[in-house]
């Protein structure tokens, strides 16, 4: 009954497709574990080759953090889901309902802070 009153605005229709293109955009983090780090070895990627175009042209560097040589991708992740993910999925997981979704992110933090506690820079720890 609550949804349905919040829906009869135009203005809060508006407001919630706009929240829900921009948690869809930035979801990465609440996919199921493989996906999760499968996307992220993607995106850090792309973030790693922008900054060595930007070092190669003698540009200021966007994301120094992203510097091939030195990133944490772990710690890249935990802080990710810290300032951006975090309170996001939670007002969406109030507003919706999300247990599959929240649950992913919470395996998916404790992954990449597994990785960060054993100092680990990679998308996935050694082999055994």
């Amino acid at each position: 009954e609550s949804i349905k009153t919040v829906l009869t605005s135009p203005e809060n229709r508006i407001l919630i497709k706009r929240m829900l293109i921009k948690c869809a955009d930035i979801s990465n983090p609440c996919r199921p574990i493989q996906q999760c780090i499968e996307w992220a070895g993607r995106i850090s990627e792309e973030y790693f080759a922008q900054t060595d175009e930007e070092k190669r042209q003698g540009l200021p560097v966007v994301m120094p953090v992203f510097d091939r040589n030195t990133c944490s991708i772990p710690k890249s992740q935990i802080s990710f889901i810290d300032y951006f993910i975090t309170d996001m999925f939670d007002a969406w997981d109030a507003f919706a309902d999300l247990p599959n979704l929240m649950q992913h992110l919470d395996n998916n933090f404790k992954y990449w802070k597994g990785l960060d506690e054993r100092k680990l820079r990679s998308l996935r720890p050694p082999p055994e």
